[in-house]
């Protein structure tokens, strides 16, 4: 699902978990890479997993109202139907500390970068690849796919649609 493969409202996740939403195999994977990464000294923190159609469409509202352009808006927040925290398979992680860009240039947004692969993940989002993915760069937006991030590997800039063939 993306900007121009979107799901409709009725779209149901399956075997969902707690406490973020998300599948149970995303979620299994996910604590996987938490424990990893803390057993190294770094910290993950989840800010975001599972969103509802509804949801998503009053995060989209709230920011066309705060950036005051819904274009910008739109840069960095899906409409409803077009975000992956609608499947259950994405999540927003950070250090519980810096948020955006920064993220890229904290101790777990450059563990993650390096390691998310070996956990089934992918930065979905890659710096210069806006025109490929429709989404600016977000270095704390990952995307479980399993075991084909394995293809991807540490620090890749490579989008899902580029290794789908949708690029």
């Amino acid at each position: 699902m993306s900007k121009k493969h979107p799901i409709n409202a009725g779209y149901r996740r399956s075997s969902v978990t707690s406490p973020y939403g998300l599948t149970r195999e995303t979620q299994q994977a996910l604590a996987r890479m938490v424990a990893a990464a803390r057993a190294q000294g770094v910290r993950i923190v989840v800010r975001s997993g599972y969103r509802s159609y509804s949801l998503q469409a009053q995060i989209l509202a709230s920011k066309i109202r705060e950036y005051g352009s819904e274009s910008l808006a739109r840069r960095y927040n899906a409409a409803p139907g077009r975000s992956e925290h609608q499947t259950g398979l994405a999540v927003d992680l950070w250090d519980g500390v810096t948020w955006g860009v920064g993220v890229r240039n904290t101790k777990t947004g450059k563990w993650l970068w390096a390691n998310a692969w070996r956990y089934g993940f992918i930065l979905r989002y890659p710096n210069g690849k806006e025109k490929i993915t429709g989404y600016a760069f977000e270095p704390w937006h990952y995307r479980y796919i399993g075991a084909r991030a394995k293809d991807f590997g540490a620090n890749s800039n490579q989008t899902l649609e580029e290794y789908l063939g949708l690029a």
